[in-house]
């Protein structure tokens, strides 16, 4: 089985550049903006994949 690495709010804003408190509006508004949130019991974490991947889409839109 491949090991996901995982990437908690405060570290996932560190790597988008932003507060903690914008990546938590992200994942409240709707749709949602940014990299999906996975909730793991009661933490929510993101995939450092999708954050990687995340980062990219707006590069190529001109976004980042």
């Amino acid at each position: 089985m491949t090991r996901i690495s995982m990437l908690t709010t405060t570290e996932a804003a560190t790597r988008l550049n932003v507060s903690k408190r914008t990546l938590i509006r992200w994942r409240q508004s709707i749709p949602i903006i940014g990299p999906p949130p996975i909730r793991i019991g009661n933490s929510i974490m993101y995939a450092e994949q999708d954050v990687n991947g995340w980062i990219l889409t707006q590069r190529e839109k001109g976004k980042a």
